[in-house]
């Protein structure tokens, strides 16, 4: 039985449940890599500790991070790439081949950060997860909405207690039809200039457990997609500073 953590305290008054909720998240993230190999991103931590980045932020952060792209972008095909962001970010695999094919697009048109938003600010994922939950695999159990054959193709990307994502040849993708094409032509250019955080008021109610003005972290290229993520989720902008 998948076992759901949730930021249930201020972090920075509870620092072992922090330290619980970042382990999950990592996990999560990386799709199982054993934390120990990880470019472990302090400054990160430390936002969220002191409550300025929720689990949602968090989540977000690491997904764009070099880490994740050097484990999960570089090495695949952008099909495979969308199928393992579903499975760590959703906690779902694609429902079919047409809505793998609109995240492809949505990759190839608008970039590495527009995908990635397009998950963590979604509906669906507000839904599942709300701001404060570690995302977690849905697909295994029964949910709303759910469709049977998701049991199957979560079953298909599944590696098992001890295994890696990265280390995996997608069955999913050949159920899919999509397992021979080709990689495409071109990808999106991935900046490495300065980082910004935007500081953003959330429509979804505020408890104990986080400040009521949220901060997301974003990279140069990534600052419009993630702009475009917390507005479509309901998010008001308050400040956007460089980091120095």
């Amino acid at each position: 039985m998948t076992e759901i953590t949730t930021l249930s305290a201020q972090a920075n008054t509870d620092l072992g449940h922090a330290a619980d909720v970042i382990r999950r998240v990592y996990k999560q993230v990386f799709g199982n890599k054993h934390l120990m190999e990880l470019d472990v991103n302090e400054s990160l931590e430390a936002l969220f500790i002191n409550g300025d980045l929720s689990v949602q932020g968090l989540v977000t952060a690491l997904a764009q991070s070099d880490t994740y792209k050097r484990l999960f972008l570089e090495p695949n095909s952008p099909y495979r790439f969308v199928e393992l962001n579903f499975k760590h970010l959703l906690g779902r695999p694609p429902h079919d081949q047409a809505e793998l094919m609109e995240h492809v697009r949505l990759f190839a048109e608008e970039g590495y950060e527009a995908e990635i938003t397009s998950y963590t600010y979604s509906e669906e994922y507000l839904a599942a997860f709300g701001l404060d939950q570690v995302p977690y695999n849905r697909a295994m159990g029964t949910t709303a909405g759910g469709r049977t054959v998701n049991y199957q193709r979560a079953s298909a990307l599944d590696v098992g207690f001890a295994g890696f994502d990265g280390n995996k040849t997608s069955r999913l993708l050949k159920s899919l039809g999509t397992d021979s094409v080709p990689a495409l032509n071109e990808r999106k250019a991935i900046g490495t200039a300065g980082s910004f955080t935007i500081s953003w008021t959330s429509r979804v109610q505020v408890g104990a457990n986080r400040r009521a003005v949220q901060k997301s972290v974003a990279s140069q290229t990534s600052l419009s997609a993630t702009i475009r993520g917390i507005q479509a989720q309901g998010g008001r902008i308050q400040t956007i500073e460089p980091n120095t």
